[in-house]
């Protein structure tokens, strides 16, 4: 029962080192895709900065060419107030110069807003360019060096697999689905029993069941956790666990 005991001890720390490595396998993904998507949502932000901008540069040249029509036509007023004939008609040519200086008055107002939005944008956008031109390069590095982790874990998984099949083809087939079931509640399958407590789940062991797991004579569980216990002195180094 010693060999099998050893054998578990064996299974489980493999287990537990497979572990680690399916954990890191599924997280560092995860991380590759989270700097990408910082990217991809840095560079979207930018595009929609670019859109803004394009679209105040559009108002602003249509209102500019309101204003030159305005002032077109305010100008054009002036030289026919001279020509004109009747007082009504020089009155409607009046109310018309005039609009047309209220209109570009309130144009010139709104192309100096449009200008200095225009240049907070394109400074914005330059800024924004900048620090995705660093987080591209700072990106690039993380995601090789998470992608050459996971080529290493994989080769590390193959080996610790390959490691697996060989322990578990020396445990016995009544004892391997009770260390799988203690493993798939607990985690932990099996643990050292010290001074009549099981170091598994602190509790106290009954004096008379844990003078078995000193003789090691069949597989001895826990009463409160479980785990498959074994003494240390018992085993004179044979076990390697977590």
């Amino acid at each position: 029962m010693r060999d099998q005991i050893a054998a578990l001890g064996t299974l489980q720390q493999v287990d537990l080192e497979l572990d680690v490595i399916e954990e890191k396998l599924e997280n560092y993904p995860k991380e590759i895709y989270r700097y990408q998507e910082e990217l991809e949502n840095s560079k979207k932000s930018i595009a929609k900065a670019k859109e803004e901008l394009e679209q105040m540069k559009i108002n602003k040249n249509e209102m500019e060419q309101q204003l030159e029509q305005n002032t077109d036509t305010m100008k054009n007023g002036e030289k026919r107030l001279f020509e004109i004939k009747t007082y009504r008609e020089y009155e409607a040519l009046q109310k018309e110069i005039s609009e047309a200086k209220l209109a570009n008055g309130s144009f010139e107002e709104e192309i100096l807003q449009a200008m200095e939005v225009i240049e907070d944008l394109e400074n914005h956008i330059n800024e924004k360019e900048q620090e995705l031109s660093e987080k591209e390069k700072e990106s690039e590095q993380l995601i090789n060096d998470y992608e050459a982790k996971i080529s290493e874990l994989k080769q590390t998984q193959e080996i610790k697999t390959r490691e697996k099949q060989k322990v578990l083809s020396l445990i016995k087939p009544e004892i391997l689905p009770i260390y799988e079931k203690i493993k798939a509640r607990n985690g932990i399958a099996i643990a050292p029993a010290r001074n009549e407590i099981c170091t598994g789940c602190n509790m106290n062991i009954p004096p008379q069941l844990f003078n078995e797991v000193l003789t090691l004579t069949r597989v001895i569980q826990c009463p409160n956790c479980g785990r498959i216990l074994y003494c240390e002195e018992s085993m004179s180094g044979k076990l390697q666990t977590a």
